[in-house]
């Protein structure tokens, strides 16, 4: 497993910018690292892709020099450890609400390390993975301590109880970033859609500067470029942007230009 070059960065302090995909395509994975982005979360959890067929899409990013991460579909082994054993080397857990809930998503992505035998949830181990090179790039004990210190975990705040158990899931040292989704979060408020609402954004601010002041890095998906140094002025590092916004505009922008230049 290579170097994880965006939680390194995360690590420095520094910001990252990335983006999801939710479609079936190798070719768009492969443009997004040719663009320069840090990370891809393909979204197995709304897209029509599986832990299998996102393997060509792992290899592009791998290719192209940027981090593949998987949003598995649910907090669950069956997900999770496939993600793991293709290659993803970050996971997306959807849906954190409780303290429970977080430390389940760790122990599923941590294999379990001498000292701490009494564990009773952990990875499941294979050294012939892909993520471990099938044996042939890496024996187990190198792949045991590179898979613990390079994937990320990536717990998404969607509800209201989450915001509610903040400060006792901020305690758990394993967890790198901390995602907010602010579409579920808002329904969950009772707002449903209303990310611009008063108190949703007030909740949200107040969320993002206790993840800082813990020392984690905040996340944020973004509706547009735009909004990008907002969130950045308020401490979040982990951005990322949803490619179909990016395909509709250009093909928006492309349509209006064309019918602009029939009309004159």
């Amino acid at each position: 497993m290579k170097k994880n070059k965006a939680k390194e960065k995360l690590i420095n302090g520094e910001p990252i910018l990335g983006i999801f995909q939710g479609f079936n395509s190798m070719d768009l994975t492969e443009m997004c690292g040719y663009s320069g982005y840090d990370f891809i979360i393909l979204d197995t959890e709304h897209g029509p892709m599986s832990a299998e067929t996102c393997i060509p899409m792992i290899c592009a990013a791998e290719r192209t020099d940027m981090v593949p991460v998987i949003r598995v579909s649910e907090n669950e082994k069956n997900y999770v450890l496939k993600a793991l054993d293709v290659g993803a080397t970050g996971i997306v857990f959807p849906m954190i609400s409780t303290v429970e809930d977080a430390k389940k998503a760790i122990f599923l992505t941590k294999y379990i390390q001498k000292g701490d035998e009494k564990r009773k949830k952990f990875r499941g181990m294979i050294g012939i993975s892909r993520a471990a090179g099938y044996g042939f790039t890496n024996d187990l004990n190198k792949h045991i301590q590179t898979s613990n210190n390079e994937i990320m975990i990536i717990v998404q705040f969607e509800t209201k109880e989450a915001i509610e158990n903040l400060d006792e899931i901020l305690k758990l040292k394993e967890i790198d970033v901390i995602l907010i989704g602010s579409l579920d979060l808002s329904q969950s408020l009772g707002y449903p859609g209303e990310v611009d609402n008063p108190l949703v954004k007030d909740i949200i601010k107040k969320a993002i500067k206790k993840i800082v002041n813990a020392g984690k890095a905040a996340g944020m998906v973004v509706a547009s470029p735009d909004a990008i140094k907002y969130w950045l002025d308020l401490g979040v590092k982990f951005i990322t942007y949803h490619q179909t916004y990016i395909i509709r505009e250009a093909l928006e922008n492309h349509i209006t230009k064309f019918r602009q230049l029939l009309s004159k």
